[in-house]
């Protein structure tokens, strides 16, 4: 993404790429971009301003605008407030691209054995949830039990209390690993203060 200069210039930039305080060959100054889930795809929602009049407008994200960028943007543009690292989401490409194996390497052996331990936990009694039931046709109707042999059916078979117990602790171990990433965010994708974000 092209970040602004010091001295006003004229760049051209794709639509997607347009940067708040950016004025138009029309003088008009842009306030915001996006592209959410109302905006039709392959487009951007850009939101301008001229003197006391605003109006938002579609455009193609590839579209070639040219604009002058710098210091000259009028000083009426309060700057948006950065998100806190600790409170952002990861957007589409950085998920999409996330590389577990160098995120992973990244971290320090204490935190390896924390998750590692909260990711077994989930893996074994997480992945319980669903296949006991009261009775043998309740579990031959389960998620996944029809390949069984029904010697291992039968084992499937549990008292309420105790199918409850390991659903319940099954919750509980998926929760405990989302808890345990959320802080690690910034460090597993690799953010840092002030990065731009991407446009999708």
């Amino acid at each position: 993404m092209l970040a602004p200069s010091n001295q006003n210039s004229l760049v051209k930039v794709p639509a997607r790429h347009l940067l708040r305080g950016d004025v138009t060959g029309s003088g008009e100054v842009v306030l915001s971009v996006s592209a959410g889930a109302k905006t039709p795809r392959g487009m951007v929602d850009v939101l301008l301003q001229k003197g006391e009049r605003k109006r938002a407008a579609i455009w193609n994200a590839r579209t070639i605008i040219g604009v002058r960028r710098g210091s000259d943007a009028p000083a009426d543009i309060a700057p948006e407030p950065e998100i806190p690292l600790s409170d952002r989401l990861p957007t589409f490409h950085e998920l999409a691209s996330f590389d577990a194996g160098k995120a992973w390497d990244q971290l320090s052996p204490e935190q390896q054995r924390e998750i590692g331990v909260l990711a077994l936990r989930f893996g074994t009694v997480g992945q319980c949830e669903g296949y006991f039931h009261e009775t043998i046709e309740a579990v031959r109707a389960g998620f996944s039990s029809s390949h069984w042999t029904p010697q291992v059916q039968a084992t499937a078979v549990w008292p309420r209390l105790q199918i409850d117990l390991v659903e319940s602790a099954a919750r509980a171990a998926f929760e405990a690993l989302c808890e345990h990433f959320d802080p690690l965010w910034p460090q597993l994708f690799d953010w840092q203060a002030g990065r731009e974000v991407k446009q999708p």
